[in-house]
């Protein structure tokens, strides 16, 4: 009775070490960890792009504003310029050319 407990025991402890067919074994959730993992990296490593991003095209929103309402060419043209940073930041975030 006790050397069958003792097998049942082995055989949990192996199956929660390696679990090939329901992917619920230790080595199996570790390499999905790892997986998540690198992702998580890609989308810390993308997030300030976004962000700069973000930041400038609110900021074109109201140069451009500004220049229409006060017809002022200046904000129009800092506005475009600012504008076209904007977009790059935002399509490095994507890209992570930079």
């Amino acid at each position: 009775a006790f050397q069958k407990k003792i097998d049942d025991y082995k055989k949990t402890a192996d199956r929660y070490e390696s679990e090939p067919e329901t992917r619920d074994g230790k080595k199996e959730l570790m390499v999905r960890a790892k997986a998540h993992e690198a992702a998580r990296d890609h989308a810390l490593r993308q997030d300030p792009w976004f962000d700069y991003g973000e930041g400038m095209l609110q900021i074109v929103i109201v140069l451009l504003s500004v220049s229409i309402i006060g017809s002022i060419p200046a904000f129009y043209l800092a506005g475009s310029a600012l504008g076209v940073l904007g977009l790059l930041a935002t399509l490095n975030g994507y890209l992570l050319l930079v």
